[in-house]
C-alpha cells in the first residue's frame, strides 16, 4: 500500500546535531513520538533512534516499514515461503509484524487500524531488540 515510516539510527551523542539537520537544514516539522526524534516527510515519518553502544553503524536499528492490508495473510505467507517472520503484534497505529529479507533485511509491516478495533487472533510476541514500542497513543502531535 506504501511506505509508512522509515526508521534511522544515530550515535546518542549526536543528537543536537541531527535534530538540527532535520527540523532546521531540512525544515521537517518535529511531531512527539515515544522514544525517538521523529519528523513528518509528507505524509511519511522519519524515526530517528539513538544508537548508545559503541559498534557497526546500523545496529539493527534501521528499517523499512511498509503500509500493508491483510498483515495476518502476509505473515502466514511469508512463513510458508520459509522467511523469517515474527507473531503480529498490537502497537499504536495498528498490528505489525518483523520480517527478514533474503539479504537480512529487515521490514516492519504494518496494517493500520484505529485503536478500539478487534484484533483478528491474539498472538503473543516479544519486541525484537533495538525497535521500541511506543504507547498505545496514535495521535501525531507537531512538537513545540
Amino acid at each position: 500500500m506504501g511506505v509508512h515510516h522509515v526508521q534511522l539510527s544515530y550515535p546518542a551523542h549526536l543528537q543536537a546535531q541531527v535534530e538540527r539537520f532535520y527540523s532546521e537544514g531540512l525544515g521537517l516539522p518535529r511531531i512527539v513520538h515515544a522514544q525517538v526524534l521523529a519528523y513528518l516527510a509528507g505524509a511519511q515519518r522519519i524515526d530517528l533512534v539513538p544508537r548508545t553502544t559503541p559498534g557497526h553503524g546500523c545496529e539493527c536499528l534501521g528499517h523499512l516499514a511498509l503500509q500493508v492490508a491483510g498483515v495476518e495473510a502476509l505473515q502466514q505467507r511469508l512463513q510458508a515461503q520459509g522467511a523469517t517472520a515474527l507473531a503480529v503484534v498490537r502497537v499504536a497505529e495498528g498490528w505489525r509484524f518483523y520480517a527478514k529479507d533474503p539479504a537480512g533485511n529487515t521490514l516492519e509491516l504494518l496494517q493500520p487500524a484505529p485503536l478500539a478495533a478487534p484484533r483478528p487472533r491474539a498472538a503473543p510476541a516479544a519486541q525484537p531488540a533495538g525497535h521500541p514500542q511506543a504507547p498505545v497513543d496514535s495521535a501525531w502531535t507537531v512538537a513545540a
